[in-house]
């Protein structure tokens, strides 16, 4: 067995044993889970963790690598005549995506589609 396994086993006994991860505990914790190819249930079980806190450092060190959130301009304008709200809408709405891209979205759109394109878009570049 090897030194690096050794401190690692030594790491994941320490954090089974623990009710507070260091930063580096939760690290060293994440890299052997990541590395063993378990899920999260079978590798917190074959170490004696418990699975809700091992998806709970996942989630705050996916919430550290990811992109930090800013403010966007969003252009008000005047509501539609009396007129224009009597016609069947056909109005469309643009989203303006950072690097330039742009969205037309058309009535009756799938917010649950647009989110997720969103997302692939600004994660693609």
């Amino acid at each position: 067995m090897g030194r690096n396994t050794e401190r690692v086993d030594a790491t994941l006994a320490r954090a089974a044993a623990s009710n507070y991860w260091t930063e580096a505990e939760a690290q060293a914790v994440l890299e052997a889970y990541e590395a063993s190819g378990l899920s999260v249930a079978e590798f917190a079980r074959r170490h004696g963790l418990t699975p809700q806190r091992l998806r709970w450092w996942k989630k705050r060190r996916a919430g550290e690598a990811g992109p930090a959130l800013s403010f966007v301009p969003v252009h008000v304008t005047a509501p539609p005549s009396p007129e224009a709200r009597g016609a069947p809408s056909t109005a469309s709405m643009e989203v303006l995506l950072a690097r330039g891209r742009r969205i037309r979205v058309e009535p009756g759109f799938d917010a649950h589609a647009l989110a997720r394109l969103v997302r692939a878009l600004e994660e693609a570049c």
